[in-house]
C-alpha cells in the first residue's frame, strides 16, 4: 500500500490500539447504565450506533459488556478511535473518532479497462463517493483491480492507491494504474497426444503461440479454459470417449510478459459404436428414437451427435406434453474390443399444462394482438413445437426487434410461458420537397403503419404533388377480419399525370380507382388472395404528340372502366420480418380484367421467391428471384404503354438508375423517358451480416449483394445473357420514422445507352 496512506493513519491506528487496551480501566467498576450519550460522532447517528450496542439503558455495564461494546463497534468499520466514561449520574458516554469518508475517486493510466468499469468494480467492493473510507480494505481493492487485469494477459500490470487529507473529515482517493506491457504467449507445450500433431491440435485453438515472423496472442485465461473445452470435444467426437485432460500449467517469466503453457492429456483408446438401446419408457416407439438419434452401429464415438441426439429426443417428449422429460445415456466401455454400448434411460415425467401465458414488453401493442398469434394455447397440454411456431408467427409480425418465450415451472405438471417482446418501429414517413428542369417544384409524403394503435391493423397513405404529376393512394388491411384469420384489404386511390408539363409531349392521364380482397389462411405457412379492382382510366393526347398514347386514344377511346380480378398465394416461413436469416418465402399474384366490362383487357402476373440460409452465427446468404409479365387479350395485344414494367435502382437492380432499364423512347415516338416492357426478370445474391464494432446492431445490417435483371418486350423474348448486373454494399436501417436503405455499387455489365448510378438510397421502404 501506498506509504501516504499509512502514514496519515498512523496516529490513529495507534491511538485505536491504545483504546482496545486501555478500555478496561476507563469505567471504574461495574454499574447500572442510566442513559448513552455519543460524543465526536458527525455523519454515525445515535440510532445507528445503538444498534451495534450490546449494552443499554438499565442493564449493568461490566467489565465484558464492556470490552465486548468496544470491540462491536470497532467491528461496524465506523471509527478509528473509540472510548467509554462512566458520567456523574452513572451514564455511559461513548467518545468516538470517526473515520472519513470518500469524496472523491481519481483512476489515471488505465487504457486497456475503461474507466467506468474501473468504478463499476470499486462500487462492487463498497469503494464509491460518500462511503465511508478503510485503509486496511485498500490492498483488496488493489489485489481486485490487479485481477482485472491478470484476466486481460497484463501480469506486470501495478496498482498504486493513495489518500489525500481533506476538509470536514474526509479523503480523496487516487488510483494509479501501470498497465505495462501484456504476457504473450511463447509457447504451447502438448504432452501426451499420439494421434494427433501438435499442429493439427494447436491448429483448433484461439490462443496462438510465437512464431519467427509473426506476433504472439496475449494469453487470456478465459480464452485457455475455452481452448480446454475444445480440445476435449476435439477428441470426445472422434471417439476417444475416456479422452481427459489431466493438467494445465501456466508459467510466467521473470519480467511477467512471457506465458509458457503445458497441456498434460490422456488420449485413450478409440471406441465405435455398438449396442444402442433404450429403456423406461415406451411412449416413443423405438423405430422413432434410433431415427431421431440419428447414430448407427460401428461409428466413432461423438459425444456432440449423442448430446444432439438426446436433444431430438425430449424435444419429441415436449412436443406430447412432458416438457421435462431426461434422457440419461448410460455408457458402457469395453477397453479391450473398443465397444461403446449405450442405454438411453428414458425418464418421460409428467405430463405438462400450460397454466397462464404472460406478456411482458408490449407497451404499444395490444395483448390480443399477440395471443391471437399464438399456437400454444393456455390449459393445454405444452408442446414445444407449438411454442417454436408460435415465436416465428410473432418474429415474422415485424412489430418487435426481438422475440424471446421461456418457460417457467410452476409445479411438477404445470408451467407458465412468460413473452418478452421489445417493440420496434412499425411505421415509415416520408416526406420530401425537390426541383427538376423538367418537372419544377415537387412535394411528396407518405405514410405507412403496420400496427395502428397497437391494433395489428395496417394503414398505408401516399401523396405525390408537382406540377406535372398529382397522386394518392390510402389502403386500409385488417389481418383479422374474422376470428378464424381471414383478412380485409381496401383502399381508393388517385392519380393525374400532365405530360405537357415535363416538355416530353402533350398527354395527361388519370386514374381513379377502388380495390377490396380477402384473404384466406390455408395452413400456418400459406394463404390465399381474391379480390375486386375497379378504375376510371382517362387518357388525352394530340394527335401529333406521343405515338404509343396517340394510337391508344383512337382504338379505345378517351375514357375506359376497367374492371379486374385480383388474387394470389403466398408461402413464408421466414424467423424475422425485417431481417431474416433463414426461411422461404414465395408468392404468385394475379390481375386481369374481366372480358365484357370493357375493351382495354389485359393481365399481369407476379411470381417472387426468396430463401435465407444461415452459414454462420452472423452471416446469411439470401437469393431471390422474381418474374413479372403481362399480356393483352381481346383487341389487345399487349400492355397498355401506362401498365408496363420498370426496373432500376433499389428494389430491383442496384446500380442503375431508377426506372430507367429497357430502353428509352427515341425523339420519333414523342418522348425520351423510360419505355418500359411487358416482362420483367431480377435475380439477387446477397450476404448479410450485422454492423460491426457496434454492440447493438440488432436493427442494423450490412451486405455485400450481387443484382441482375432487365425489363423485356415480351415473356418470350426474356433472356438471362442479356441480364444488366451490378456489385456493391448495401446498409439497412429501422429508423423511428422507418427503413432506411441505401448501396454504394458498381455495374459489371453494361450496355451502350445504359444510365448508371453509383449511390442509392430510399426511406420509408421495405426492404
Amino acid at each position: 500500500m501506498d506509504n501516504k496512506i499509512t502514514q496519515y493513519f498512523k496516529p490513529k491506528l495507534l491511538a485505536t490500539f491504545c483504546a482496545m487496551s486501555l478500555a478496561a480501566p476507563v469505567v471504574a467498576g461495574d454499574f447500572v447504565v442510566t442513559d448513552v450519550k455519543v460524543i465526536g460522532n458527525e455523519r454515525i447517528g445515535f440510532e445507528t450506533l445503538n444498534t451495534y450496542l450490546p449494552v443499554q439503558v438499565g442493564e449493568t455495564l461490566t467489565l465484558g459488556l464492556e470490552q465486548e461494546s468496544i470491540r462491536a463497534l470497532f467491528r461496524t468499520g465506523f471509527f478509528n478511535d473509540i472510548a467509554l466514561y462512566r458520567g456523574e449520574q452513572d451514564e455511559l458516554i461513548i467518545e468516538v473518532v470517526e473515520r472519513p469518508s470518500i469524496a472523491d475517486i481519481d483512476i489515471s493510466g488505465n487504457r486497456l479497462i475503461k474507466t467506468d468499469d474501473l468504478k463499476k468494480a470499486l462500487t462492487s467492493l463498497g469503494i464509491t463517493q460518500g462511503k465511508i473510507f478503510n485503509p486496511v480494505e485498500m490492498e483488496r481493492v488493489i489485489l481486485d483491480l490487479r485481477r482485472q487485469y491478470h484476466n486481460q494477459g497484463y501480469y506486470a500490470a501495478q496498482v498504486k492507491i493513495s489518500a489525500e487529507e481533506l476538509p470536514r473529515n474526509r479523503v480523496a482517493l487516487n488510483i494509479e494504474v501501470v498497465e505495462g506491457l501484456p504476457a504473450s504467449i511463447e509457447r504451447i507445450s502438448l504432452v501426451g497426444n499420439h494421434t494427433y500433431s501438435d499442429r493439427r491440435l494447436k491448429g483448433q485453438l484461439l490462443l496462438k503461440e510465437h512464431v519467427v515472423f509473426g506476433s504472439a496472442d496475449k494469453y487470456s485465461r478465459p480464452k485457455l479454459q475455452a481452448d480446454l473445452e475444445t480440445l476435449r470435444s476435439f477428441y470426445l467426437d472422434r471417439g476417444f470417449a475416456e479422452f481427459d485432460i489431466n493438467s494445465s500449467q501456466v508459467a510466467l517469466s521473470e519480467d511477467l510478459t512471457e506465458v509458457y503453457i503445458s497441456v498434460n492429456l490422456t488420449e485413450g483408446p478409440q471406441y465405435r459404436l455398438n449396442q444402442l438401446t433404450f429403456s423406461g419408457s415406451d411412449r416413443i416407439d423405438e423405430a422413432s428414437l434410433y431415427e431421431l438419434l440419428n447414430l448407427e452401429t460401428g461409428e466413432l464415438f461423438s459425444r456432440s451427435q449423442i448430446i444432439a441426439g438426446i436433444n431430438a429426443i425430449r424435444d419429441r417428449f415436449s412436443d406430447k406434453g412432458f416438457a421435462f422429460a431426461d434422457v440419461d445415456p448410460q455408457v458402457d466401455l469395453d477397453p479391450e474390443t473398443q465397444l461403446a454400448n449405450i442405454n438411453f434411460v428414458l425418464e418421460e415425467g409428467s405430463r405438462v399444462y400450460v397454466r397462464q401465458i404472460e406478456i411482458e414488453g408490449n407497451t404499444r401493442t395490444r395483448d390480443h394482438v399477440l395471443r391471437r398469434e399464438m399456437r400454444q394455447y393456455e390449459k393445454a397440454p405444452y408442446s414445444l413445437q407449438a411454442v417454436r411456431q408460435s415465436t416465428s408467427r410473432l418474429n415474422r409480425l415485424g412489430y418487435f426487434s426481438s422475440v424471446d418465450v421461456d418457460t417457467r415451472r410452476v409445479s411438477d405438471d404445470e408451467v407458465d410461458l412468460v413473452i418478452r417482446v421489445e417493440e420496434q418501429p412499425t411505421g415509415s414517413f416520408t416526406a420530401g420537397i425537390g426541383f427538376s428542369q423538367l418537372d419544377g417544384i415537387s412535394f411528396n409524403l407518405g405514410i405507412a403503419e403496420k400496427n395502428v394503435l397497437g391494433t395489428g391493423n395496417e394503414l398505408e397513405l401516399s401523396v405525390n404533388s408537382s406540377v406535372a404529376i398529382q397522386s394518392a393512394d390510402l389502403g386500409f388491411t385488417n389481418p383479422y377480419f374474422t376470428k378464424d384469420g381471414v383478412s380485409l384489404s381496401t383502399g381508393i386511390f388517385y392519380s393525374k399525370v400532365n405530360a405537357s408539363e415535363l416538355n416530353i409531349t402533350d398527354y395527361t392521364l388519370d386514374r381513379l380507382g377502388a380495390r377490396i380482397s380477402v384473404g384466406y389462411p390455408t395452413s400456418e405457412l400459406t394463404r390465399l388472395n381474391m379480390g375486386l379492382r375497379v378504375e376510371e382510366v382517362g387518357v388525352n393526347c394530340n394527335a401529333s404528340g406521343f405515338r404509343d398514347c396517340n394510337d391508344f386514344v383512337r382504338d379505345f377511346g378517351k375514357q375506359n372502366a376497367v374492371l379486374s380480378l385480383t388474387g394470389g398465394w403466398r408461402y413464408d416461413s421466414r424467423n424475422s420480418f425485417f431481417f431474416p436469416t433463414e426461411g422461404h418465402r414465395a408468392s404468385v399474384s394475379a390481375q386481369a380484367a374481366i372480358p365484357g366490362t370493357s375493351d382495354v383487357t389485359f393481365y399481369k402476373v407476379f411470381l417472387d421467391e426468396a430463401w435465407w440460409t444461415p452459414l454462420t452465427d452472423n452471416f446469411t446468404l439470401k437469393l431471390s428471384g422474381s418474374l413479372a409479365f403481362g399480356e393483352g387479350y381481346g383487341d389487345l395485344t399487349r400492355l397498355p404503354f401506362y401498365e408496363r414494367f420498370f426496373a432500376g435502382g433499389i428494389g430491383s437492380v442496384r446500380g442503375f438508375e431508377p426506372n430507367s432499364l429497357g430502353g428509352f423512347y427515341t425523339p420519333a415516338e414523342g418522348s425520351n423517358r423510360p419505355r418500359g416492357g411487358d416482362a420483367r426478370a431480377i435475380t439477387t445474391a446477397e450476404l448479410v451480416f450485422p454492423m460491426p464494432l457496434i454492440e447493438d446492431s440488432s436493427n442494423i445490417r450490412l451486405s455485400w449483394f450481387v443484382d441482375g435483371g432487365n425489363i423485356y418486350s415480351t415473356l418470350d423474348e426474356v433472356d438471362p445473357s442479356e441480364f444488366r448486373v451490378a456489385t456493391g454494399l448495401g446498409f439497412s436501417w429501422i429508423t423511428p420514422v422507418g427503413p432506411l436503405a441505401f448501396s454504394f455499387s458498381r455495374p459489371l455489365k453494361t450496355e451502350k445507352g445504359d444510365k448508371t448510378q453509383s449511390f442509392q438510397f430510399s426511406l420509408g421502404v421495405p426492404f
